[in-house]
């Protein structure tokens, strides 16, 4: 059996596990096992008592994923951690995905991605190849304000994406020989002539790219800017769409019924989160903080300016 197959068994069955609490050793085999029919390339992953037994043994040590035994519930389950619930989470979506995008040529009739790709990815292999060995790179950059092209040698540490872009989260080689040290954002798409050097560079255990970018929608983060608790009410319907897509990982629900769907985060008011709200202008009402509301009426009174209302107030 290909180590694919015994890959694609541990996620489901931590998938399944993860999404019904306190499953039975029968029923787990039993629904592994229609799981696997879904793949066209799972024909020889076999399925038996004795493997799912194995298979189980395996994920908590080789995947440090902790999957339990209740004798009170007579079934298997993952305690309840948020953080461990994100990682294995991200490996199920990045395996949905890879999958997804090795079958596109031969579902190309019945199923359609999305046709706009961001422009930069080619980027992503040497990024992370450098980002691993911790290897200087250099490259070309293109500012959208600045058409005058600058060579740039930096220090990868991360990669983000953000509204459908790619960015390498980075500090500057100058910078770092000055102390500041200070990680920044680029995006791939603005990437020219990339060059992944022989040089090494050890990475400042100072800098947390996670944390630098835990409070913000996007790849942008200042440090000059507060989280602040954003309360925003949105019409039924459009509550369903946040709720189904959440705006940030702070997001928690006040009110959720025929009327309103209220949420409240706790989040740093950049460029990128106001752009999200925009986005849903026609199902949103802001309700605090208040400069955040006169912030977007300011973009709505210049938008129709722009469209030859110059009054709002005489609609």
């Amino acid at each position: 059996m290909s180590k694919q197959g015994f890959i694609l068994r541990y996620l489901l069955i931590i998938r399944i596990i993860r999404n019904n609490r306190y499953i039975s050793l029968p029923e787990l085999i039993r629904r592994v096992e229609d799981g696997l029919g879904y793949y066209d390339d799972a024909d020889d992953v076999g399925v038996s008592r004795r493997t799912i037994l194995r298979d189980l043994r395996e994920i908590r040590s080789g995947m440090n994923i902790s999957i339990e035994y209740s004798r009170t519930e007579n079934g298997y389950y993952i305690p309840d951690d948020e953080d461990q619930f994100s990682d294995i989470e991200r490996v199920l979506e990045q395996y949905d995905l890879l999958t997804s995008l090795r079958a596109r040529e031969e579902l190309s009739e019945f199923v359609f991605p999305e046709k706009r790709k961001p422009r930069g990815t080619e980027n992503l292999s040497p990024l992370i190849h450098a980002i691993k060995r911790g290897l200087i790179v250099e490259f070309t950059y293109m500012k959208f304000k600045d058409p005058r092209p600058s060579v740039r040698k930096v220090m990868p540490y991360a990669l983000k994406e953000g509204r459908g872009r790619w960015y390498l989260l980075a500090v500057e080689e100058e910078d770092d020989v000055c102390h500041v040290g200070k990680i920044k954002s680029w995006g791939l798409d603005r990437i020219r002539d990339l060059k992944v050097t022989d040089r090494r560079f050890v990475r400042n255990t100072e800098i947390d790219p996670e944390k630098e970018f835990r409070d913000v929608v996007g790849a942008y983060s200042r440090e000059d800017l507060p989280v602040e608790e954003v309360i925003l009410s949105f019409s039924p319907k459009g509550g369903k769409y946040i709720d189904a897509f959440p705006l940030h990982s702070s997001q928690e629900t006040l009110i959720d019924n025929d009327e309103e769907f209220r949420i409240r985060l706790k989040i740093k008011i950049t460029y990128d989160f106001k752009q999200e709200l925009l986005a849903q202008s026609d199902v949103l009402t802001v309700i605090a903080p208040d400069h955040l509301r006169q912030e977007l009426c300011e973009v709505y009174r210049k938008a129709l300016e722009r469209n030859g209302i110059p009054d709002a107030g005489d609609m």
